[in-house]
C-alpha cells in the first residue's frame, strides 16, 4: 500500500478500480427496483413508458417441465405448473421450487404481460437460452433459434440471440417459450429477456452490432498489419504474438455479444462455432502471458515456471476442446473460467514486478505502465464479460472497456514504435561516429604501419646496393637484424589490432604461468635497441631480487611490455628509460620513467590513477590491447602524465626457489638443443603446399635446422612422394592444397598410416573452432596459421617429431619383450628333448648336447633389442633346432628346407619363423604314431616374402584353427601368439592358417622385403 500511495500512476489504477467495482455494484442493487413476474404474470401497471424504457422480464415464471407446448396446449392442458425463477438454470433447487429438474431435458416457459402500451410496435430482445428454443407471443411463433426436442437426437443446439417485433392488439401479451438442452450439464433461461419499444430495441442492438463490427474492422487490421511486419521485414516472435493477440480478440467479439458470426455465417454447424468461441476465450489469455513474459521477463528462478502454470493448463484444455465434442470439454467450463481469470491475474502480477524494477529508466518506466494499463484492462474486461451473463449491467460498460483496451494497446505499440525510431537514431549516430573513429584509426595504422615498412624497404636497398666485394659481415649481420627487429614490430602492431577485435567479441584466452621480468625485458630491448640508439635513449634496469617473477600470460606480457617502452620512446628522445620493479604488499609493481630532455611526440591526457580504454583508443591500439590484457590477467595499468611514468602491476609468483628456476630453464634449453641437433638431423620432412611464400619460407627455415626435405605442390605429387619408398618422418600440409583439399588427403593418409606412424602439420588461414575441429576430424596431428610464426612452427615440428620417437620406443620395448618370453619357451623344449636321450642313448645325448650348445650361443647372441636381423641367422637358429628334434625322433621326422639362398641377406624379426617350425613338430607330426614331413618354404613375392610352414601330421578342426591364435590358457604356449602380435606390428597382418583333420597344417605369412 505505502508502495501504491507514493505512485500516482498506481493511485490512479486503483481509483479506477475502485470507481469500476462501484459503478457495477450499483448497476447490479439499482435492479431490484423495475417490475418483477410473480406466479407467472407481469404487470407493468404505473409503469412511465418512454422512448427508452427497457423492462427486464425477470421473476417467476410459470414452467412446464418436461413438456414442449404451444399457446394452444397450454390452454387446455389440465397439468398445473411450477414457478421458475428467470434468468436460472432450471435444475437449481432455488430457481425450480425444489422440482427434480435434469439439467439436460426440456420444457416449455410462459409469461402473461399485462398494461402493455397498445398502438404502438413493441420488441423483445432475447439473448442466451441453453442451448435451443422457439418463441411464441400471443399464440404466434415469431422465431426460433435452433430445433427444440425432446430428445438428444431431436433437437438442434443453437443459442443464437434475435429479437422480435410485434403490435399488441390488448394491453396483456402472453409469451410461450419452448426450451430444450442435451448439451450442457445445466439449461434454462441463461440472461434477461428484455421489452421495449421497437424503435428504441432496434436502434440498440443496431448499435450493439455497429460497435463489434467497429472492433473486428480495428483488430483485424492490426493482425493483418503485425502479420506483414513478421513475415516480410525481421521475424520477430512478439509480432507473430501480437497477430494473434488481436485474431483471437476478433473472434471472441464475433462469438460473443450480439454473435454476429452465427448471423454472417448461418450455415457454420454449433461444434465449430462453439468451438472457435472457447479457443479465442482461452488462448487469448495464453497469448497475452507471453507477451507478458516477452516485454517483461522476471529474472527470479522459478518464478517463470509458477507464472506459466495456468497457462499450461489452459493450452491443454484447449487441446481437449480441439478433439473432443461441446458435451464433454463443457463440463469443466466453470473451472477453466477461474484458471483463465489466474492467468490474467498472474500476468498482472509479472508486469507490476517489473514496472517496480524499472524506477531509474523512464523509457522502460514508460512501457511497463502502458502495459500494465493494457493487462489491467483484459482483467476487468474479463470479469465484466462473466458479470454481464449473470447480473443486469449495462452491456455499454462492456463495450466501453473493450474500447478502452484497443486504444490502450494502440498507445503502447505507438510507443514502441517511437522507442525503436529513437533507438535506431541513436544507432544511426553510433554508426556515425564509429565510421569516423574508424577513418581515424585507418590513418593511425596506416602511418604506424608505414614506417617499419619504410625502415625494411631503406635496409633492403642499402644490402643490395653494397658491394660483394667490400662486404663486411659483420655490417650484413647488422642489417639484417635491423630488418628483422622492424618486422617483428610490425607484427606486433598487426597482432594488436587483432587481440583489439578480439577482446571486444570476448574470444581473447590467457594463460597464466610464472614468468621471468628478466628475460622478457631482454628481448623487448633487443628488438627495441635500433630506436633508442636512434633516438638517443639509454635503458637502465633497476630490478629488486624478490620482485623477478610474476604470475602472468608470457607472450601476452611481452607484447604489454613492448607497446609501453615503443610508446614512451616514441614520445621522447635524448634521454633515460628506467625500467624498475619492486614487491608493494601483495603485488609486483613494474615502473617506466623517462627522464628526457624533450618531447617528440604527444602523451595521451589520462588521470594519474589509471587510463580509460576510451582514452587509449584514441592514442593507438597497442596501448588499447595493453590495457585489456593487464586486466585479463588480473593486473593494473597507470599511466601519469605529469611525471611520465608507466606503472605495471601484476600478481607476484609462487614461492619458488629462484635459483632452482635458473638452473631448470638453463638445463631445459641445454637438453632442448641437444635433442633437437641429435633427433632432428635426418627427419625428413613433406612440405605440401602451393604458396609459394609459405614453400619459401619453410625451406630456408627447415634446412637451416637440417631437416631433410621434399616439396609438393598438389596432391598427385604428394601421393607419389609417400607411395615411393621410405616414409617421411613429418608430412606439413596445405589446408587449400589444389586438386584436392588438404583434409582428404589426410583422410587418404590415415588409411595406410596412423597419426603415430606419420604425423600431420596442417597449415590454416584461421583458428576458429570450426577449423581446428575440421582438421582434427581429417586426422591431422597439429595445425599453424599464416602469417607463419618461425617460433612456433619449430616448437610443433620438435614436439611432433618427439611423439612419434616415444611411440617408436614404445613399440621396440614391447618387442622385445615379447621376444624375451619366447628364449625360456625354448630353451624348456630343447632341455626336455635332451633329459629323455640321457635314459635312452648317452652317445645321442651327447651329440645333441653339442648341437644344443651350438643353439644357445645363436640364441644368446640375439639382442632384444634388434628390430631385424638377416634370415641367414634366423636359418641358423632353425636348422640347430632341427638337428634337435631329427636325433630325438629319428626317422619318424622328416623336414625339408626350401629357402631360395637369394634372401639370406633380407631382414627379418627375430624368432619369427623357428616357432612355427617348432609347432608344425611337437603340435603336427610327433603326436602322430608314424610321425611326418615338415616343410619350410621360404619365398620372394613382388615386393614381400612369403614363408610357408607345411606338415601332415594330426591337424586340426576349424573350429580349432580360428581359436588356436586366440587362446590364452597358459598350458598352450605363447609362440603362435606372439608371432600373430609382432606380424601385426610390422604390417597389420597376421598368420594364415589352413588345417584338416588327419591331414596336416598348413600356415603361411607374409611380411615386407628389406
Amino acid at each position: 500500500m505505502t508502495i501504491i500511495r507514493k505512485d500516482r500512476f498506481l493511485l490512479w489504477i486503483g481509483c479506477m478500480t475502485l470507481l469500476l467495482a462501484l459503478i457495477v455494484l450499483w448497476q447490479i442493487t439499482s435492479a431490484d427496483e423495475k417490475p418483477q413476474a410473480k406466479k407467472g404474470v407481469m404487470d407493468l401497471a404505473g409503469l412511465e413508458w418512454t422512448s427508452q424504457s427497457v423492462i427486464p422480464l425477470d421473476g417467476e415464471w410459470e414452467f412446464y417441465p418436461e413438456q414442449l407446448l404451444t399457446p394452444q396446449q397450454i390452454h387446455h392442458t389440465r397439468v398445473q405448473p411450477i414457478m421458475m425463477q428467470v434468468p436460472g438454470n432450471w435444475d437449481d433447487s432455488s430457481n425450480n421450487q425444489g422440482y427434480p429438474m435434469n439439467g439436460k431435458s426440456y420444457g416449455t416457459y410462459r409469461l402473461l404481460v399485462r398494461n402493455v402500451p397498445q398502438g404502438e410496435w413493441m420488441a423483445i430482445a432475447k439473448r442466451y437460452v441453453r442451448f435451443s428454443d422457439a418463441m411464441y407471443v400471443d399464440g404466434n411463433l415469431i422465431n426460433s433459434s435452433g430445433i427444440p426436442g425432446e430428445s438428444a437426437a431431436s433437437y438442434v443446439p443453437r443459442n443464437e440471440p434475435y429479437m422480435v417485433y410485434f403490435h399488441p392488439e390488448r394491453s396483456e401479451i402472453e409469451i410461450v417459450l419452448q426450451v430444450a438442452n442435451f448439451d450442457f450439464r445445466s439449461g434454462g433461461i441463461y440472461n434477461s429477456i428484455d421489452l421495449g419499444k421497437g424503435r428504441y430495441m432496434e436502434a440498440r442492438a443496431m448499435i450493439q452490432s455497429g460497435l463489434e463490427l467497429l472492433i473486428i474492422g480495428i483488430v483485424g487490421i492490426f493482425s493483418l498489419l503485425f502479420f506483414y511486419l513478421y513475415v516480410r521485414l525481421h521475424r520477430d516472435r512478439i509480432q507473430l504474438l501480437y497477430a494473434l493477440f488481436f485474431i483471437g480478440y476478433a473472434l471472441i467479439v464475433v462469438t460473443n455479444g450480439e454473435r454476429l458470426l452465427l448471423r454472417l455465417v448461418p450455415d457454420l454447424s454449433f461444434e465449430l462455432v462453439y468451438k472457435l468461441k472457447y479457443i479465442s476465450v482461452y488462448g487469448l489469455s495464453v497469448i497475452a502471458s507471453l507477451i507478458t513474459l516477452r516485454l517483461a521477463p522476471d529474472p527470479v528462478k522459478g518464478w517463470k515456471k509458477w507464472t506459466m502454470a495456468p497457462s499450461a493448463l489452459l493450452v491443454l484444455y484447449l487441446a481437449l476442446i480441439v478433439m473432443t465434442p461441446f458435451q464433454i470439454y463443457s463440463c469443466i467450463q466453470e473451472g477453466m473460467y477461474a484458471v483463465n481469470l489466474c492467468a490474467y491475474a498472474l500476468s498482472f502480477v509479472v508486469i507490476f514486478r517489473h514496472y517496480r524494477r524499472t524506477n531509474d529508466d523512464k523509457r522502460s518506466r514508460s512501457e511497463a505502465q502502458l502495459l500494465i494499463v493494457c493487462i489491467w484492462l483484459m482483467l476487468v474486461n474479463y470479469i465484466l464479460g462473466v458479470t454481464v451473463t449473470l447480473y443486469p449491467v449495462s452491456q455499454v460498460l462492456l463495450n466501453c472497456t473493450t474500447l478502452v483496451i484497443l486504444g490502450t494497446f494502440a498507445m503502447l505499440l505507438i510507443y514502441q514504435y517511437v522507442k525503436a525510431y529513437a533507438s535506431m537514431q541513436r544507432l544511426t549516430h553510433q554508426l556515425q561516429v564509429a565510421d569516423k573513429a574508424k577513418d581515424e584509426f585507418l590513418l593511425l595504422t596506416s602511418h604506424e604501419l608505414n614506417s617499419p615498412l619504410h625502415s625494411i624497404i631503406h635496409l633492403s636497398r642499402s644490402l643490395l646496393t653494397t658491394s660483394m666485394k667490400r662486404t663486411n659481415e659483420r655490417e650484413i649481420r647488422s642489417k639484417l637484424q635491423l630488418i628483422r627487429n622492424t618486422a617483428y614490430r610490425m607484427s606486433n602492431l598487426v597482432n594488436d589490432l587483432i587481440d583489439v577485435s578480439r577482446f571486444r567479441d570476448g574470444a581473447m584466452k590467457i594463460s597464466l604461468g610464472t614468468v621471468d621480468l628478466v628475460s622478457c625485458l631482454s628481448l623487448v630491448t633487443e628488438v627495441l635497441g635500433f630506436l633508442a640508439s636512434g633516438k638517443e635513449i639509454v635503458i637502465v634496469r633497476k630490478m629488486e631480487p624478490n620482485a623477478r617473477y610474476v604470475t602472468a600470460d608470457e607472450n601476452r606480457l611481452l607484447q604489454v611490455l613492448y607497446n609501453l617502452v615503443y610508446h614512451m620512446m616514441g614520445q621522447y628522445h635524448n634521454g633515460e628509460l628506467i625500467f624498475t620493479s619492486g614487491r608493494i604488499q601483495k603485488v609486483i609493481r613494474i615502473t617506466l620513467h623517462m627522464k628526457a630532455e624533450s618531447v617528440s611526440g604527444y602523451w595521451p591526457a589520462a588521470e594519474s590513477s589509471g587510463i580509460a580504454s576510451s582514452q587509449i583508443e584514441r592514442t593507438s591500439a597497442g596501448l588499447s590491447a595493453a590495457l585489456e590484457i593487464v586486466s585479463a590477467m588480473q593486473g593494473t595499468l597507470t599511466i601519469n602524465e605529469e611525471e611520465a611514468w608507466i606503472a605495471l602491476e601484476l600478481p607476484p609468483a609462487g614461492d619458488t626457489d629462484l635459483s632452482f628456476l635458473e638452473a631448470a630453464a638453463a638445463e631445459e634449453m641445454t637438453v632442448g638443443e641437444e635433442k633437437r641437433v641429435e633427433g632432428m638431423s635426418s627427419a625428413h620432412v613433406l612440405i605440401a603446399t602451393s604458396d609459394l611464400v609459405d614453400l619459401e619460407q619453410l625451406n630456408t627455415l627447415l634446412s637451416a635446422e637440417g631437416f631433410q626435405l621434399s616439396f609438393a605442390d598438389n596432391h598427385s605429387k604428394a601421393r607419389s612422394i609417400l607411395a615411393g619408398g621410405r616414409l617421411p618422418d613429418l608430412v606439413i600440409l596445405d589446408a587449400m592444397l589444389p586438386e584436392i583439399t588438404g583434409y582428404e588427403m589426410c583422410r587418404q593418409i590415415r588409411m595406410d598410416s596412423s597419426q603415430a606412424e606419420l604425423p600431420v602439420l596442417f597449415i590454416n588461414m584461421r583458428s576458429t573452432p570450426a577449423d581446428i575441429e575440421a582438421c582434427i576430424q581429417a586426422g591431422g596431428n597439429d595445425f599453424i596459421t599464416r602469417p607463419l610464426d618461425a617460433g612456433e612452427i619449430l616448437v610443433r615440428i620438435h614436439m611432433l617429431l618427439g611423439m612419434k620417437q616415444l611411440v617408436k620406443q614404445a613399440a621396440n620395448n614391447e618387442m622385445a619383450f615379447l621376444r624375451s618370453q619366447i628364449k625360456p619357451h625354448f630353451l624348456y623344449n630343447a632341455l626336455g628333448t635332451i633329459m629323455s636321450l640321457c635314459f635312452t642313448d648317452g652317445p645321442k645325448a651327447g651329440e645333441l648336447l653339442g648341437s644344443f650348445s651350438r643353439y644357445l650361443r645363436i640364441l644368446f647372441h640375439l639382442d632384444n633389442t634388434e628390430e631385424l636381423i638377416p634370415l641367414r641367422q634366423e636359418m641358423e637358429l632353425i636348422q640347430a633346432y632341427v638337428e634337435i628334434e631329427q636325433e630325438r625322433f629319428g626317422s619318424r621326422l622328416q623336414v625339408e628346407l626350401d629357402v631360395d639362398s637369394s634372401l639370406y641377406s633380407c631382414k627379418v624379426m627375430p624368432l619369427l619363423i623357428e616357432p612355427l617350425v617348432e609347432n608344425a613338430i611337437r603340435h603336427g607330426v610327433s603326436k602322430k604314431i608314424d610321425g611326418g614331413k615338415v616343410t619350410l618354404s621360404i619365398r620372394r613375392q613382388q615386393e614381400r616374402v612369403q614363408v610357408v610352414v607345411e606338415d601332415d601330421g594330426i591337424g586340426m578342426s576349424k573350429e580349432q584353427a580360428t581359436l588356436v591364435l586366440n587362446r590364452k590358457q597358459p598350458d598352450q604356449g605363447i609362440g603362435l601368439q606372439n608371432v600373430q602380435r609382432r606380424l601385426k606390428h610390422l604390417n597389420g597382418q597376421g598368420p594364415v592358417i589352413q588345417s584338416e583333420l588327419g591331414q596336416g597344417t598348413k600356415i603361411r605369412i607374409e611380411f615386407p622385403y628389406q
